[in-house]
């Protein structure tokens, strides 16, 4: 599956979330606001529009972009997760944040896509930071570590993330 790079890439993701969340907005300001080269730049939003979640309007000057958030079903090595645009955002910013980074080296995007999940459960006041390390199945300073980091992405995600809604 194709939209499985947004998974392992993570200057891909952060492309997407950056479309996501300025849309529609000009290539060349994708570029020098995520400080890419032009190329790169150019080859990911091609990559996006072949999987059908950028779309390019060529009628604008300068070119502009959109993105449609995305709701991925993926069938990892522990299991089926979803992958929503708040998955993918902190994908993204693995290249910004060395807890998510980390995180990531050491349990994979699964477990992410989990620990984002908890994260979301822990913010609503569902369950103890403690209790969602215990049934993400990792150490509780390393849970207690990721969550910290990814209700960043929470609190920016319900702004760009229909499927996120912290006040259900």
């Amino acid at each position: 599956m194709y939209k499985r790079q947004l998974l392992t890439t993570p200057q891909l993701a952060r492309l997407y979330i950056y479309t996501l969340q300025h849309g529609p907005v000009s290539i060349d300001t994708i570029k020098d606001e995520l400080e890419m080269a032009h190329s790169t730049t150019y080859k990911y939003l091609g990559q996006l529009e072949e999987m059908k979640i950028v779309s390019r309007d060529e009628d604008e000057t300068p070119t502009t972009v959109i993105a449609t958030p995305l709701k991925l079903e993926i069938d990892g090595a522990h299991g089926e997760f979803r992958a929503t645009p708040a998955v993918i955002d902190a994908i993204g910013r693995q290249l910004e944040n060395d807890d998510i980074r980390v995180f990531v080296d050491r349990q994979g995007v699964a477990k992410l896509a989990a620990a984002v999940h908890y994260t979301r459960r822990i913010i609503e006041g569902e369950l103890s930071q403690r209790t969602a390390a215990n049934k993400l199945e990792v150490h509780p300073v390393e849970g207690m570590t990721v969550f910290a980091a990814l209700q960043d992405v929470l609190e920016d995600a319900t702004a760009y993330d229909p499927s996120l809604d912290l006040a259900e």
